[in-house]
């Protein structure tokens, strides 16, 4: 795990050691490496050799916190102009000064952090990242991940947006993970490579959810900051934001009884026996 590891903080570091003020695509990007690093951390701790911390630095949560926060207003400024491009309302130009006063803030924020924090190192993740993976951790680890999807999946979960989002976490890690293992793995690689391309659009259209919801909830919580002249505007966009919810949510849960079998489908997998699996180091 430890060149695993490596490999990911290459971008990571250099993020902090750059000058550049950082771009949409920059921010993206290190949100991803972090996301990766995240999974490698979850795996590790099933496996006690690694000596995994019992999460990432804090300061790797400050970073991806603060990038979220700046990439949030730019979809929302972004959302905003498209929708009131697209049905001819009037452009709530003062509202979008207040989200592009929020996303400088961040962005000011993330720089701090950006020019003060030190470059992380495998050892930041656990005391003993050389040490080689077993094949009992990987299946284990993907196991539990069915595990949470099925538990997930036994209530009303389009009517919780958590619930979404952490189904949502668990697909993008067992994505982050299945490069570890090596081609000859089986059973459990090769029938995640069948359904990586439907992994990746169940989570993107929870993905498109959560954003959305995101946007609606931060205009109603700055509504005190709402002109009288937008207000009637801000409303027709909020509707539409809710309406798009509506559809999104109604396209997914049609999609939701192939999800289960996924979960089901990969736990069996994941257990379908004792046979010594290779996984990189």
């Amino acid at each position: 795990m430890k060149n695993k590891i490596k490999k990911r903080l290459v971008n990571l570091n250099a993020f902090l050691e750059s000058n550049k003020k950082p771009g949409i695509k920059v921010i993206h990007a290190l949100r991803l490496e972090i996301k990766h690093l995240e999974a490698f951390l979850e795996l590790m701790t099933i496996q006690e050799n690694f000596g995994a911390r019992p999460k990432v630095p804090d300061r790797l949560e400050r970073l991806f916190h603060e990038a979220g926060r700046v990439r949030k207003f730019g979809l929302e400024k972004e959302a905003i102009e498209s929708i009131t491009d697209h049905n001819r309302l009037l452009e709530p130009r003062l509202f979008l000064k207040q989200l592009t006063i929020s996303e400088k803030k961040s962005d000011k924020k993330l720089r701090k952090k950006q020019k003060r924090y030190p470059a992380f190192k495998p050892g930041d993740f656990a005391k003993n990242p050389g040490v080689n993976l077993s094949s009992d951790t990987y299946r284990d680890f993907m196991a539990a991940r069915a595990s949470s999807m099925a538990d997930l999946l036994k209530q009303d979960i389009l009517a919780d947006i958590r619930s979404l989002h952490q189904l949502r976490k668990i697909l993008k890690s067992i994505v982050y993970i299945l490069p570890v293992c090596k081609k000859g793995v089986k059973p459990v690689r090769s029938f995640l490579k069948t359904r990586k391309r439907f992994i990746e659009s169940i989570e993107s259209k929870i993905g498109s959810i959560h954003d959305t919801d995101f946007f609606v909830r931060w205009l109603e919580k700055k509504h005190d900051l709402i002109d009288a002249d937008e207000e009637a505007a801000l409303k027709k966009i909020k509707r539409e934001w809710q309406h798009d919810m509506v559809s999104m949510r109604k396209d997914l849960k049609p999609l939701l009884p192939a999800v289960r079998q996924f979960a089901l489908d990969l736990k069996s997998q994941s257990t379908v026996d004792g046979r010594q699996l290779t996984v990189d180091r």
